[in-house]
């Protein structure tokens, strides 16, 4: 499905340039809100057994995943390049999130809440019609998020709040419904961050797992150009 977005969004950018499509973009500062999915996917390794447990343990390594709703908010300038179809711009944007997922490797139990995720990104794209454009995203995302890590027999026995980055990028598209509003579909994907988990209690040994999250998010939303 992500691939076929891909190639609809560059078909539509090819045709609008094979026909010399008019520059759509409005120049200027803009704010923007959007509704989203977010698909949270979080990886557990757990290298080795913990001895001297009440129960068995095992090492291995799990992936879960989870989607719920997300909700954001955008700033951002744009300008078109030389009256030709091409705009750039740049944008500082924050969203509140509502993910949570649970892994289980052996008798450890740790859970990822989703909080946040906010950060800046370069903006590229192209008029492809008098009132709509296409466009590409990359930039730096950081989440919040928190672990709980707790045990199959027994509470939770540690929590902490993380914040941790990575690269981030996708694709959009943006409809013009007059000078001043425009509707907007974007997909965004942040695909490796990495964080040492929470050091485990149980047997005593303090060992520190990797874990590692990525990011999927679908939205749909309304610009306002100043």
């Amino acid at each position: 499905m992500k691939t076929k977005l891909f190639a609809a969004l560059a078909s539509a950018g090819l045709a609008g340039l094979a026909g010399g499509a008019l520059p759509a973009q409005a120049e200027g500062l803009y704010i923007s809100g959007s509704l989203g999915s977010t698909t949270l996917g979080h990886t557990l390794e757990r290298n080795e057994a913990t001895p001297g447990l009440p129960v068995p343990d095992v090492a291995g390594v799990s992936l879960s995943t989870a989607t719920d709703v997300s909700a954001g908010l955008a700033f951002g300038y744009e300008f078109q390049a030389n009256n030709s179809p091409f705009f750039f711009g740049a944008e500082a944007f924050y969203t509140f999130e509502n993910s949570e997922t649970r892994n289980i490797v052996g008798v450890l139990a740790t859970d990822v809440s989703l909080d946040a995720s906010y950060g800046a990104r370069l903006i590229g794209g192209v008029d492809v019609a008098p009132k709509f454009s296409v466009y590409g995203h990359a930039g730096y995302t950081q989440l919040e998020f928190d672990v709980r890590n707790s045990y199959t027999f027994a509470p939770p026995v540690k929590t902490h709040s993380f914040s941790e980055g990575g690269f981030s990028y996708g694709v959009g598209a943006l409809y013009h419904v007059n000078d001043r509003f425009s509707v907007f579909t974007e997909y965004t994907k942040i695909p490796d961050v990495d964080f040492a988990g929470l050091p485990e209690v149980a047997g005593g040994t303090g060992r520190v797992n990797p874990n590692d999250l990525s990011l999927d998010k679908v939205s749909f939303g309304v610009r306002m150009n100043f």
